[in-house]
This record gives C-alpha cells, structure tokens and sequence, in this order.
C-alpha cells in the first residue's frame, strides 16, 4: 500500500516514510498516472506544467529532484526505480503491483 499526505506531499510505501514535499508531489503524480493510466514514460517538461505538483516558480530545481527521488527509491527497495532513457525523459519501472490511498 502507497499511502499519499496531501498536506505536506509524504508519501509512505507500507508504515515507511520514503520522501514528502516537491519530491513526493512528483511520485504521487506518477504512481497516480501509472495505476490509472499505465504509463510508464514521462518527462521533465510534463511535470514542470502539471499542477498537481505545484513547482515553486523560482529556482525549482526538478532535476535534482528527481535526482535525490530515484535515489530514495532504490535505497528504500519500494519495488520502483526511476530510470533515465534521454535527455529530458525517464522511465518509471513498477515492479509490483501498487494499492494507491489518498491520506487523511
């Protein structure tokens, strides 16, 4: 189970805190459009326009965001990775399947 704190962006796989804020805005929005969807490729750019994120207009720094999520990711073993596939684009790889809740 992924469990999703819109008020401060957590996100938990199972009882285990993985990463909140921008960061966590970020996975909501592609494990919401994975289960819904099943996408699995993304790019910088979409995420820059989405508003469910809510970049911060000055200096938003995504790419070392998603630099220090992919990371989390594969420190934690949550059943995801992030992988770069070019400039400006990655891939989302699920390696589970994922119960996704939205959280008090």
């Amino acid at each position: 189970m992924v469990r999703h704190y819109a008020g401060n962006d957590s996100v938990f796989f199972g009882d285990d805190y993985l990463i909140k804020g921008v960061a966590g805005a970020v996975l909501w929005c592609l494990l919401s459009d994975h289960a819904a969807q099943g996408r699995t490729c993304f790019s910088n750019r979409e995420l820059r326009l989405d508003p469910r994120i809510r970049l911060p207009d000055i200096s938003d720094n995504l790419e070392a965001r998603l630099v220090l999520l992919a990371r989390r990711l594969c420190e934690r073993r949550a059943g995801v990775q992030i992988e770069k596939t070019g400039r400006g684009h990655f891939r989302l790889c699920v390696r589970q399947p994922l119960q996704l809740q939205e959280a008090g």
